[in-house]
């Protein structure tokens, strides 16, 4: 199968009579049926009316980035051609929609313009798109540069300081230089009776090597994985995956790994820095010298920070099973998320039970948890806002405090952790109000019942 599993509807458009013009990138995923995506921006008068469509997908959506910061944003008109996408057009329509890109562009052309004239109920508008298929790792870079432009030099130097030892003087300033100090070095190494592949990440600044992943299988399973042309980000996310299997080569792979992280740090940093393959290829061959026949080739990249943070950072890849004492074992898709405080009338967290429905954050610092933000509709205005989930399970821990898991959807599961029993904000229940206006009913009910007493003594006592 393609690692092409999306498509992108780049469309321009022009509407006299409304007098916006604008860019909009759709991305469907072709598989499911569904738009996974929907941006743009539309802006005041004919400037964009004549804008490219025939460039790649991360180029366009950088054309929306400079056009936002150009012109006058009509944000409304974007806001409703958006929602109507995500909320109106079902799969059904998605699935005939797809279908005419593939075998009748023309009438996939007319849909789309069909499409956005509904949305913004009105007769005429110039609509012309074009077509793409792009890769998830194409749209995770789309969603990347979204997500940088978003971000503040502060918010930036915050993310990013952890890989330079939490100096933050020398964190800005490789942020401020763009300096790509991340080197990477994919090795493949081939022997008679297995190969495999290593992603080593080294901080060419700090002089340290961050994470290494390592995976070894029988050569015909490593090269059913490895496609020619895979994008680096694709080719990683999925190394990291078959890394997990255990297989009869699994002691080998924990050897290799082992020995990988003995690397001359600063021969290797040298070679990264004057692209010298081949002499990362012999400093990675000295250290597997034991296994008989061995081969070994090394790739070597360089990427900034914040990108590799986004891209490559670990923690994203983290997909451990939700377990409680007492419940069956079950694996769902987890997305890290942060509690919602309220110090005055929340609730602790060591109060909390399953069933309790509490507020949280995404986070939103990897593509993936953006991604979850975005299609549930939770990014307004370029802010992450709060949504509304349901206590799954509350564990302690001495050492790491507390670790809770979070239903967000009936597929999707969000892990917070907290250091201190915090209060946060809870969602007010029907039975609360419901307690709480009954209160209110019993004290009004018991005051005139009091006043009616006094009246009838007073009564008494005056005759």
């Amino acid at each position: 199968m393609s690692a092409k599993t999306l498509i992108t509807i780049k469309s321009k458009l022009y509407s006299p009579k409304l007098n916006i013009s604008g860019l909009l990138l759709i991305v469907i995923d072709k598989e499911n049926s569904r738009f996974i995506g929907v941006n743009g921006v539309f802006i005041s008068g004919d400037n964009l009316k004549n804008a490219r469509t025939n460039v790649s997908p991360v180029d366009f959506i950088e054309a929306v980035t400079i056009a936002s910061q150009q012109y006058a944003v009509q944000k409304e008109y974007f806001d409703i051609t958006r929602n109507y996408l995500l909320q109106k057009i079902d799969q059904k329509n998605i699935k005939i929609l797809l279908n005419n890109i593939e075998n009748n562009p023309i009438a996939a052309v007319n849909e789309v313009q069909r499409i956005i004239k509904t949305a913004l109920n009105i007769d005429i508008i110039d609509v012309y798109s074009e077509f793409d298929s792009i890769s998830n790792a194409e749209y995770n870079e789309i969603i990347i540069t979204q997500k940088i432009d978003s971000l503040t030099l502060s918010q930036e130097v915050e993310i990013a300081a952890q890989y330079y030892n939490n100096d933050k003087q020398l964190t800005e300033e490789s942020i401020k230089k763009s300096k790509q100090d991340i080197g990477i070095t994919i090795v493949y190494f081939n022997s008679s009776q297995f190969s495999g592949i290593s992603f080593c990440f080294i901080n060419c600044a700090t002089r340290k090597m961050l994470y290494c992943f390592c995976w070894v299988d029988d050569s015909s399973v490593v090269q059913s994985e490895v496609k020619s042309g895979d994008a680096l980000y694709d080719l990683f996310s999925r190394i990291v995956k078959a890394a997990e299997r255990t297989n009869r080569f699994t002691p080998v792979q924990h050897e290799i790994q082992s020995n990988l992280w003995k690397i001359d740090i600063d021969a290797l940093i040298h070679a990264i820095e004057h692209e010298a393959s081949g002499l990362a290829s012999q400093l990675f061959a000295s250290l597997l010298q034991q296994f008989k026949d061995i081969q070994v080739r090394a790739e070597l990249h360089r990427i900034d920070v914040i990108k590799f943070h986004m891209l490559y950072n670990p923690s994203q890849f983290d997909k451990k099973e939700i377990k409680e004492q007492g419940d069956s074992t079950f694996d769902k898709k987890l997305v890290a998320v942060d509690l919602v405080l309220s110090p005055t009338s929340g609730k602790k967290v060591s109060q909390l039970q399953k069933g309790d429905f509490i507020y949280v954050l995404i986070d939103t610092s990897t593509p993936y948890g953006y991604d979850v933000a975005k299609t549930l509709n939770l990014i307004i205005d370029n802010k992450n806002t709060p949504i509304e989930a349901e206590v799954y399970s509350v564990n302690y821990n001495k050492k790491k405090g507390y670790t809770l898991f979070i239903k967000i959807t009936e597929s999707l599961y969000g892990k917070a952790t907290e250091e201190q029993d915090i209060k946060v904000k809870m969602k007010l229940s029907t039975n609360v109000d419901e307690e709480e206006t009954s209160s209110k009913v019993s004290l009004i009910i018991g005051l005139i019942a009091g006043l009616i007493v006094i009246a009838i003594l007073l009564f008494i006592l005056l005759t």
